[in-house]
């Protein structure tokens, strides 16, 4: 029996426009590193700036797991190391073109990033956080089953896309001001290409008994409790367990397809993702 089974699931809102979060991770022999990653809204006029077919806070999620990919595949990780992470990003983005955008159009983003140790029992975790993304491990119900059904997702509903992703006027202009405050690395808990950003994290840890699941992902699969309520966070878990990461994700687009969400602060739905680590008894 393989130590940890994973199942991810990854949904954007944009039709042409593809999505700003991303979920990884690396397995080690004797631990594991995942992470969930989620681009903040692009603030610009149009989606595409400094690059031809993803927005900058796209290019910003994708680069910065393909290189928590790469760099942590042998080591575990540290802000520290990330650091050097983001300042080979922060050279990337300005040779592409990014010096020539204000400084509130340089990306951000919020994530998790979790290292599981594996050699020990019960396993030890301990989460890194970057402003909003969410993380919750829970042990294995002994009279928990699987469902096998086969889940079948609502159809795509996509949303057009606005400049400055909906945001108009006054909050357009404080977000604007809140980015730049946060390239400044200023009363900020995001990821952006600052470096020093790396250094913003809040650091958790904890014991998970195996069997035992954990759970990360971006708002806008947490939407399901913290916003929406259709379900507690524990209903939500649950479901996880039974029904898979992909039942989860229904819930949540089936709702936002036949309600009215969304007000001037909160965009009608989010990019969701979420990542799903089963780990087996030792």
């Amino acid at each position: 029996m393989k130590a940890v089974t994973v199942e991810r699931v990854s949904q954007g809102i944009y039709e042409h426009i593809p999505t700003e979060d991303v979920v990884g991770y690396v397995q080690r022999e004797d631990s594991l590193l995942a992470w969930a990653i989620d681009g903040a809204s692009t603030l610009t006029e149009t989606p595409f700036t400094t690059f031809s077919d993803v927005t900058d806070a796209g290019w910003f999620s994708r680069e910065l797991s393909r290189l928590l990919e790469e760099r942590f595949q042998y080591t575990r990780f540290s802000p520290a190391q990330l650091r050097l992470v983001l300042q080979e990003l922060r050279q990337a983005y300005r040779r592409a073109g990014g010096d020539a955008r204000p400084l509130w159009a340089w990306p951000v983003a919020a994530a998790t990033v979790l290292e599981i140790d594996l050699s020990v029992s019960p396993a030890r975790l301990a989460s890194y956080h970057y402003a909003d993304c969410f993380i919750a491990a829970w042990p294995a119900a002994a009279e928990a089953e699987r469902v096998l059904d086969d889940v079948v997702l609502p159809a795509a509903v996509y949303d057009p896309w606005k400049p400055y992703s909906g945001f108009q006027g006054v909050q357009r202009d404080r977000l604007w001001l809140r980015r730049e405050q946060q390239q400044r690395n200023e009363s900020s808990s995001a990821l952006t290409l600052n470096p020093e950003s790396a250094l913003n994290a809040t650091l958790q840890s904890e014991t998970l008994h195996r069997p035992g699941h954990v759970l990360l992902g971006s708002d806008g699969l947490s939407r399901i409790w913290d916003t929406y309520h259709l379900m507690t966070q524990e209903q939500a878990l649950q479901c996880v367990v039974q029904h898979g990461l992909p039942a989860l994700l229904g819930v949540l687009r089936a709702f936002e397809a036949s309600a009215r969400t969304g007000d001037t602060v909160l965009k009608r739905r989010d990019d969701a993702s979420g990542i799903h680590l089963c780990l087996a008894q030792r």
